[in-house]
């Protein structure tokens, strides 16, 4: 049986040195953590992916909070299921309570009560998301209003062959080719991807 961690940071600007530092604290090996710098308005992470497809019936997967999995609602209760479904064991540092038993519960009240905990604490990661966005659109209206906003920009400029790139990559997502493939294929990271398509209205 392994144990494995999945660590995520929203942003490439961010670092996960803090989460990394915590799992080696609790002997996970670092050929045994997937680590992807996403947002998590989704599941579409490549190694987040590659982890549920690594992961057998025994294994252990820990996390450093519930919102590593998702700030989707519907996701984590998805992932959730599907993790106790292939016999994996999930442990949470912030959230204890929410660690799935190496036992069999028989006794349906407690199993109603961790899936109430499991809704609520899905909920609120969701609302902080939420939360978040609309604090950070008030902010750029305020920045546009006063002439101060630019924008963010991605790591491939407009003119030439990059743009050339641009749009393929663009043309790509469209055309239905997923992000690890576009990832790969044009060689840029998945931050890059994300603020291009969010930039181009593709995703939200």
């Amino acid at each position: 049986m392994t144990t494995y961690t999945y660590i995520r940071v929203s942003s490439i600007d961010q670092n996960e040195a803090r989460q990394v530092k915590t799992m080696k604290d609790k002997g996970v090996l670092k050929e045994q953590m997937y680590i992807d710098k996403a947002s998590g308005k989704n599941t579409d992470r490549p190694h987040y992916q590659l982890l549920k497809e690594t992961v057998q019936e025994g294994d252990t997967i820990i996390f450093d909070s519930i919102t590593r999995l998702s700030r989707n609602y519907y996701d984590i209760k998805d992932e959730y299921e599907f993790f106790i479904k292939k016999g994996v064991f999930l442990e949470f540092i912030q959230e204890p309570i929410l660690n799935t038993p190496k036992e069999k519960i028989d006794d349906i009240v407690q199993v109603a009560l961790a899936d109430v905990i499991l809704s609520l604490l899905s909920a609120f990661a969701q609302k902080e998301r939420d939360d978040n966005k609309i604090r950070q659109a008030e902010g750029v209206k305020i920045a546009k209003e006063n002439g101060k906003y630019k924008g963010r920009k991605t790591h491939l400029v407009e003119g030439g062959k990059e743009e050339a790139r641009l749009n393929a990559i663009v043309e790509a997502y469209k055309a239905g080719t997923s992000i690890k493939d576009i990832r790969v294929t044009f060689k840029v990271g998945t931050g890059t991807i994300y603020r291009l398509l969010e930039r181009e209205g593709l995703r939200g």
